[in-house]
């Protein structure tokens, strides 16, 4: 039975393809190569890091309960072992999910979607993330389609913020900011709420600061893998508001 969210995609699949994707490009980079979004790590690095990860989400998938994390390796770091590594790791998660029943119960770290879709959107926006951060390492560019930029962009906003707060790191977010695609019908506002993770609304507020570009662009600036001073972004309001909200830790 495949999940699908409200957004209509399908993520099991999506992660299937974003798998293949990494493995391939995975097998085509130089382990050696930096990762610019990645202070201090090699592409060897970053596919372990995924295959891990995956293996993480598995095992809580399978379980239903939290799970430690994982620490293995390839024993190669030869581009086409290295993809074939992170190949299996996926598969593997990509079978679990399958496998799963979409009524159990399953931890996540944000107490909230306790079921198995939680982990099949959540690994393909990781795996999406880092395809990126891969083809970045060797100067690829990397299409990823709007529908998923677009849910990307809301994760961000609904999880990955208050993962981070959870962490004791909180956004600068001292007025209301929107965020709006534009090449899609997409938008949210941002609401200051205290100490607690910022508010969501949809729609965007006309007096509030925005953010604008497509949701690939977007999508990427979230993550810090595109600057706030790309032309490719439209700040509108008071620019330092929001580069201080972009500066905020918003993802791990």
């Amino acid at each position: 039975m495949r999940v699908r969210l409200r957004t209509g995609i399908d993520f099991i699949t999506e992660f299937g393809e974003a798998a293949r994707r990494f493995a391939a490009a995975a097998a085509d980079t130089n382990p050696r190569a930096r990762v610019p979004a990645c202070a201090g790590w090699s592409t060897y690095d970053l596919v372990v890091h995924l295959g891990n990860t995956h293996a993480w989400a598995a095992t809580i998938v399978e379980t239903g309960q939290r799970a430690v994390e994982q620490n293995d390796e390839p024993g190669s770091r030869k581009p086409r072992a290295l993809g074939e590594w992170y190949a299996a790791k996926a598969e593997d998660l990509y079978r679990v999910l399958q496998a799963a029943d979409p009524t159990a119960t399953c931890w996540n770290f944000v107490g909230r979607d306790l079921a198995p879709r939680f982990w099949a959107r959540r690994q393909t926006h990781e795996t999406l993330v880092h395809l990126v951060d891969l083809d970045q390492a060797s100067g690829r560019t990397t299409d990823v389609a709007d529908r998923l930029c677009a849910d990307g962009i809301a994760e961000v906003l609904s999880v990955m913020v208050p993962r981070m707060y959870q962490r004791g790191r909180r956004v600068e977010l001292s007025a209301p900011l929107s965020l709006r695609i534009t090449d899609g019908p997409a938008a949210w506002t941002l609401l200051p709420h205290g100490d607690r993770p910022p508010a969501i609304r949809p729609g965007v507020d006309p007096d509030a600061d925005r953010l604008e570009g497509t949701a690939s662009t977007l999508f990427r600036l979230l993550w810090g893998r595109v600057a706030a001073d790309d032309p490719a972004v439209s700040r509108i309001g008071d620019t330092a508001r929001i580069d201080a909200f972009l500066g905020s830790p918003l993802t791990p």
